[in-house]
């Protein structure tokens, strides 16, 4: 069984957000990025768009797999959690984390699990912080600086070119 690589990044100092994987994102482009981090033996940090990202199976397996990939959330969909429901937030994020959990499971029989939730545009809210914590997510709406004695760097795989 693979088990998640945790590079030292500088004593876990920094946390390299790729916000926005996705159904519709290029295996062969994200395996580039992600060479990226591999070469300097550093964690990627995936902050995925969960909807329909199984039907994707090439890239869910590789974020499955790849031991310096983290997965992590940034919703069901691309919206703006912070002016939902509670309801809707916290059934977005349910949903979210077992249909992770459950073809992470099927596919690779790995148990890789998301402990984060990253917020789309970077906003907060009551609503999607108590969903959050009543899913025990960890709430990040910082795109860059410190967030819990990390550093974050954000960037999106698309226009990736090194950092």
């Amino acid at each position: 069984m693979l088990e998640t690589i945790i590079y030292s990044n500088m004593s876990n100092a920094i946390i390299y957000r790729d916000d926005d994987p996705n159904v519709y994102t290029c295996l062969h482009e994200f395996k580039k990025v992600n060479q990226w981090f591999k070469d300097r033996k550093l964690n990627h940090t995936v902050a995925v768009v969960m909807e329909d990202l199984w039907e994707n199976h090439g890239l869910f397996y590789y974020l499955a797999t790849e031991p310096n990939i983290i997965v992590e959330l940034h919703g069901w969909e691309h919206k703006d959690y912070s002016i939902l429901s509670y309801d809707e937030c916290f059934n977005d994020l349910k949903k979210s984390k077992e249909y992770w959990e459950t073809n992470c499971k099927r596919m690779t029989g790995i148990d890789k699990k998301i402990t984060t939730y990253f917020a789309p545009w970077n906003r907060e809210g009551d609503n999607i912080k108590k969903a959050c914590e009543d899913l025990g997510l960890r709430f990040c709406a910082t795109k860059d600086g410190v967030w819990e004695d990390n550093k974050i760097i954000s960037f999106h795989w698309w226009s990736f070119n090194g950092l």
